[in-house]
């Protein structure tokens, strides 16, 4: 096994010493070697498990996401099987339950799909659901070229493990910097602060709008999902994309959080501050999603906004309100975006 010392020293080396937050992130979360989630994760709940979702820990979710896709079915006038694309998998509890409250008549008016680059976490899946038929793929784009450009896809808590880039406000430049990440054998994992690169489209965040954000105020932008949901718009031909995840708008997000809304998850403690840059590759690194950003995006890649709102309404709706998962605190801190292209 490599030596995760020498590893970080020689990447910051050829980094020239630092890198942006978003880079070490992504290095973090998906090295092949040393990523939590290529490596490091051991499962998603349960007492092994360095967090939990709404789909480890009741059915409800799983029950309304198989109503979802009835309602999209008709509403699309599909009356083939249908294909059904789960982006980011988990341990494959919601796949499951999903596939299981179709019954086995029903199930077979679905193609079910799973796009997962974690390893670990595929196989748990595949022994979770070896007695379903599902295909795997290892990207969006090669799933939708399965499907011919058509399917209903759909996620839970995908987007807050996106790559995210880090800025602190600074009061005496008036302006957003942008978070480095350094590397020192003697003194470990430290930060520097650059501007952000001339030309950069902070016209696309709506975070770097912020009305007066105090002094070394942080917030987190995610232009890596920006091209991600890029390229799945250019590959959907028709279809419907479900986006289930925590956050809300930048006045929301940060009014209580300076310190941005990035955080690690280890055994089931939530880790803030200097606490994200211990255990590399050993804790789930996240950040609370800005809709107001899914939903402009999505539209200026041609996805029509249907609907937007919390977990609870999505569950009220489908019959599922009883639920814990949608019960005031959780339901609440969890939203549903619904973005079409028919």
């Amino acid at each position: 096994m490599p030596d995760l010392r020498d590893f970080l020293h020689e990447t910051f080396r050829k980094a020239g010493g630092a890198m942006p937050f978003d880079q070490f992130m992504a290095m973090a979360l998906y090295d092949p070697t040393f990523g939590y989630y290529m490596s490091g994760i051991e499962d998603v709940g349960g007492a092994r498990g360095d967090f939990s979702t709404s789909a480890t820990l009741s059915s409800g979710l799983a029950k309304a996401i198989a109503k979802w896709i009835a309602e999209e079915r008709e509403h699309h006038e599909w009356e083939a099987p249908s294909s059904v694309i789960e982006v980011g998998a988990g341990n494959g509890a919601l796949a499951l339950e999903i596939l299981k409250s179709f019954g086995w008549w029903k199930r077979r008016q679905i193609r079910y799909h799973i796009v997962d680059v974690s390893a670990p976490l595929r196989q748990k899946q595949q022994a979770a659901l070896k007695s379903y038929p599902v295909e795997w793929h290892s990207s969006v784009s090669s799933a939708l070229e399965t499907t011919e450009g058509k399917a209903l896809i759909f996620s839970n808590e995908l987007v807050d493990a996106f790559p995210a880039k880090w800025l602190r406000w600074s009061e005496i430049e008036k302006c957003w910097l942008e978070i480095f990440v350094s590397f020192d054998c003697e003194s470990g994992l430290g930060e520097t602060f650059k501007p952000l690169p001339k030309g950069f489209p902070d016209y696309d965040y709506s975070a770097l709008s912020l009305k007066e954000p105090a002094c070394g105020q942080r917030v987190e932008i995610q232009p890596l999902f920006q091209r991600w949901l890029a390229n799945l718009a250019e590959n959907l031909q028709c279809g419907s994309l479900l986006t289930i995840d925590y956050g809300g708008r930048p006045h929301e997000m940060y009014h209580r959080h300076p310190g941005g809304t990035l955080r690690a998850y280890h055994r089931q403690e939530r880790i803030e501050g200097g606490g994200v840059y211990q255990r590399f590759g050993k804790q789930d690194l996240t950040v609370d999603v800005n809709f107001g950003d899914l939903i402009s995006w999505g539209e200026d890649f041609g996805l029509e906004t249907v609907r937007e709102e919390s977990q609870s309404e999505f569950f009220e709706r489908f019959g599922e309100g009883s639920d814990t998962m949608a019960q005031s605190g959780v339901g609440e801190a969890f939203r549903v975006l619904l973005q079409r292209r028919d």
